[in-house]
């Protein structure tokens, strides 16, 4: 990959990333249909445009696009071009990662979200899944010619093979009642249409998730956090559903089931590389950095330094 071509790549990046922020910038609010308003899309935007109009003092796109670029033009720049160096690089090599630890560790990012759209949790997924990839292509190129003894990656494995599978999770929200009666009539008003996340907020005696709608969060079978029969009653029910009342030591509960995530089981070969990987950063300590990696593809770059 010559240096002319990997400085064009960059260019298009970060020009693209600037269009994007100009879009995301100008979606908040629509334009005003106002006649007499200066303001226009900054998308299609010249440097003498006004981006806003203060009284009769008015900031234009060049001067905006000056101090975006002062504050965190060379930061965005360097970012563009690491992922770029490392992404190019992994691909020169043959560098992949194992599509079930991938999995894992975005099943893991998912267990810290909260109740999430699908649209949503696409989209946090594709960022993860690059932010993910990029770590860890990184740490194999700056690890790659440490060699590490297959006893101690096989030890290591042994020691902590528990921690790699991933157990089948559910994401819970519960509404606790003293009475059978109360239950049933939360049911009635479940199937009636009410919200769950309301009801929760009504009548729930537990006053630990009721202010967040019953929310519990993300738990697999092994956990002691809530009782063994929220498990029984999730495997009957799909995402998206809850459960009929039944009877708990804290008093009628209503299970809602917001998501489930399948177990993942990672083997000896599926991990030996990570293991591998982590076991080598040992000794390059704190000293990880892709700028090391910058004069392998030839980085030349606006800021020279």
């Amino acid at each position: 990959m010559t240096r002319k071509f990997l400085w064009g790549m960059v260019v298009v990046l970060l020009l693209t990333n600037l269009t994007t922020l100009l879009v995301w910038l100008n979606t908040d609010k629509a334009p005003s249909e106002n006649p007499n308003n200066k303001l226009r899309q900054p998308v299609a935007a010249s440097e003498e445009e006004v981006v806003a109009s203060i009284g009769d003092e008015s900031i234009l796109h060049q001067n905006w696009l000056t101090m975006l670029e002062k504050r965190h033009g060379k930061t965005v720049l360097e970012e563009l071009i690491n992922k770029e160096v490392v992404f190019r690089l992994a691909e020169e090599k043959g560098i992949q990662l194992n599509d079930k630890v991938m999995e894992r560790e975005l099943a893991l990012m998912e267990t810290m979200l909260g109740v999430t759209s699908d649209s949503k949790l696409k989209e946090k997924r594709k960022t993860w899944q690059e932010q993910v990839r990029y770590n860890y292509l990184l740490e194999e190129l700056m690890t790659q010619d440490i060699g590490i003894e297959e006893k101690k990656i096989k030890d290591y494995y042994e020691e902590y093979k528990d921690q790699y599978d991933f157990q089948k999770s559910f994401q819970f929200s519960h509404i606790v009642v003293s009475t059978e009666g109360e239950a049933k009539k939360v049911a009635k008003e479940l199937e009636d249409g009410s919200s769950f996340e309301i009801l929760a907020r009504e009548y729930s005696t537990d006053s630990s998730t009721r202010g967040s709608g019953g929310y519990l969060g993300y738990f697999s079978k092994d956990s002691s956090y809530v009782p063994d029969e929220y498990f029984k009653r999730a495997q009957k029910l799909s995402a998206g559903s809850y459960s009929d009342p039944f009877e708990t030591d804290q008093g009628y509960v209503l299970l809602y089931v917001h998501r489930m995530l399948p177990k993942i089981n990672i083997s000896y070969e599926d991990v030996k590389q990570h293991i591998k990987r982590q076991l080598a950063l040992d000794y390059v300590g704190d000293s990880v950095s892709v700028k090391t990696l910058w004069d392998d593809v030839g980085v030349e770059w606006f800021y020279g330094d």
